[in-house]
């Protein structure tokens, strides 16, 4: 359950979002002029329009490809025509070669885009190049302004032009495989717009202005006829529509893109985590006291031996401080070697002389000195810091 702070806090983030989704839901939607080319778009460069009309006059059975050209041409037979319409190609080596083996087979392929990229480009020599108009105006100014003149080269339809406005992209190819390939249409009466390739017992046909098959160019428009003749030339029994080699492919789309393409989501999308941000500054801060920190206690064991080492030292008590760091090293040297310190003989010079890699002189002249200090009354400074020394200078030396 929220705490009532909490719900005041989001029933305004609520309301504010509310606000603005209604908002962006009721003003108008701007235009949209992505050139997306997709057989469900209705905007004015999506390709509804061709697509529906497509069934019914040009194909008796229209597919929609979702897959790669080496699925396609495993897939089909003869009689199969290819339509792709994209704002580029960009085929790698394997798609040519695939793309190659289905015209083989007396397929007809249509290739419509305002540039090409990648392998096809090699095999063709391909050169394409746009006629430059300024983009950035306003979609009515670039419907007003002529652009390009474009007609056929075939005989029944040499004499008809249809002009396009600079709304549509005119590119055209500089450059291409003249002993392999045919112009069939120019813009602006020398530029080869569509092209035509034989390729075994297929038809290859490029196109370089991908906006005439477009919605504006479709729907009630007199340039539609250009779209009607290109169409005509791969009329075929099955006709396969293209919609994997899509720039604006649908099954790449991920949650976040929708989100970011439509105008009221992505605003609420923004407020949501401006909420969230807020939220956690003004609402994320500690609510109760400080919780104290527990010093854990402190070993004092250390301290508490120093205090005792410096008041036997004081008092001048140097034997009871021998006699106590010589109980310790006996009791190390039984921990460590498992030897008997109750008897030092030379039995116990050998053992510890074994074990411990030193010398067995110096460990019977140890041994001595520190039985010599135990038996002794009183000992002076500097034979309790003899001893200390030589203990230390047995444990540094000793391989245990």
């Amino acid at each position: 359950m929220f705490k009532k702070e909490n719900r005041k806090f989001t029933l305004i983030f609520t309301g504010l979002m509310l606000i603005v989704i209604a908002v962006q839901y009721l003003l108008p939607r701007p235009t949209d002029l992505s050139r997306n080319y997709q057989d469900k778009n209705k905007s004015p460069f999506g390709c509804y329009a061709i697509y529906n009309l497509l069934d019914s006059v040009y194909s008796r059975e229209v597919k929609v490809n979702s897959q790669t050209l080496y699925n396609l041409d495993q897939s089909s037979g003869a009689g199969t025509s290819l339509l792709i319409v994209n704002d580029k190609v960009d085929f790698n080596q394997n798609d040519v070669e695939y793309l190659f083996d289905f015209l083989r087979k007396g397929n007809t392929v249509m290739l419509a885009a305002g540039e090409f990229y990648g392998s096809l480009n090699d095999s063709l020599h391909l050169q394409t190049r746009s006629v430059f108009y300024s983009f950035s105006q306003p979609f009515d100014s670039l419907i007003k302004k002529p652009g390009v003149e474009f007609r056929f080269f075939s005989s029944n339809l040499r004499k008809q032009k249809f002009s396009y406005p600079q709304l549509a992209v005119a590119n055209y190819f500089a450059g291409f495989d003249s002993s392999r390939c045919k112009v069939m249409a120019a813009i602006d009466k020398n530029k080869a717009c569509l092209i035509k390739a034989r390729v075994g017992k297929g038809t290859l046909y490029l196109m370089s202005m991908p906006d005439v098959f477009g919605n504006y160019f479709i729907a009630g428009h007199h340039n539609r006829a250009v779209a009607y003749n290109c169409l005509s030339l791969i009329k075929n029994k099955t006709l396969v529509w293209d919609e994997y080699y899509k720039t604006f492919n649908v099954n790449n789309y991920s949650p976040i893109k929708f989100i970011l393409e439509s105008d009221a989501l992505y605003s609420a999308y923004l407020l949501g985590i401006f909420a969230i941000v807020a939220y956690m500054v003004f609402e994320g801060r500690r609510r109760q006291r400080a919780i104290p920190v527990i010093v854990p206690p402190e070993n004092s064991t250390l301290e508490f031996i120093n205090v005792i080492s410096h008041v036997y030292y004081n008092n001048k008590n140097h034997r009871s401080i021998a006699v106590e760091k010589i109980k310790y090293f006996y009791e190390s040297l039984r921990k460590k070697f498992s030897v008997n310190t109750a008897e030092i003989n030379d039995r116990l010079y050998d053992e510890i002389s074994e074990l411990s890699g030193i010398d067995k002189k110096m460990i019977r002249q140890l041994f001595v000195f520190c039985e010599r200090i135990k038996n002794a009354e009183e000992i002076t400074e500097y034979e309790l810091l003899e001893l200390n020394r030589q203990i230390d200078n047995f444990n540094k030396n000793s391989l245990r």
